[in-house]
């Protein structure tokens, strides 16, 4: 007796799609509204404006002050940003400016496919995903060992080998990085027409 009360399964490219959509207009809209200060290093963003969007909130922490063992305080800690810095070279505002967003796509993206087993495929493309990933949590540079394993990881004429063992992730203006925020949103625009091509080929043998 079948169970009509059973959850669908969701088809995990489909799932993809929307994640790398997702991630990929997070990034556009961060670099788009940054884009002036990065090439002109005018206009920076005004962190005071930031308290006024924190408080459009329901909770209210206050009355949840706990510290890391579940404690209760008796106030709540405060995280001071730090201020937005001073960099008069194009190369440097870019690195502050995409870095943390680049990495955290990676980052998303990969934990996806783990979860979704789909980081276990050959495809060059995915490989290359997944030792950006490895690269991103070691520092945001490339750990590979002289007797490891590397299966052939590539994207758009980029390679990923044992020659670039300690080489940077992303450049800081003054070393140039393996690859730069164009890269991400390239590779990412693939992974997402991977997930599609993947998803036409179920759809069609569901079919048949």
């Amino acid at each position: 007796m079948s169970d009509t009360h059973s959850t669908p399964q969701l088809d995990p490219c489909r799932l993809g799609v929307a994640f790398i959509d997702a991630q990929l207009l997070s990034l556009c809209t961060h670099a788009g509204l940054l884009a002036d200060w990065i090439e002109n290093g005018q206009r920076a963003p005004d962190f005071s404006a930031l308290a006024r969007l924190v408080e459009h909130r329901r909770a209210h922490p206050e009355a949840h002050a706990h510290s890391e063992d579940g404690m209760p305080m008796k106030e709540e800690p405060q995280d001071a940003l730090q201020p937005w810095p001073t960099l008069p070279d194009a190369s440097q505002r870019m690195t502050f400016a995409l870095r943390v967003p680049c990495l955290n796509a990676i980052l998303a993206v990969a934990d996806f496919f783990d979860v979704h087993r789909l980081s276990s495929s050959r495809t060059p493309e995915v490989q290359f995903l997944m030792r950006l990933r490895d690269a991103a949590v070691n520092g945001e540079r490339f750990r590979i060992g002289a007797d490891e394993y590397v299966p052939h990881a590539a994207y758009g004429g980029l390679i990923i080998d044992k020659t670039l063992d300690g080489a940077a992730l992303f450049g800081d203006g003054a070393e140039t990085g393996f690859i730069a925020f164009g890269d991400v949103v390239g590779l990412l625009g693939y992974l997402r027409k991977l997930l599609k091509s993947m998803q036409a080929v179920i759809s069609s043998g569901d079919a048949g």
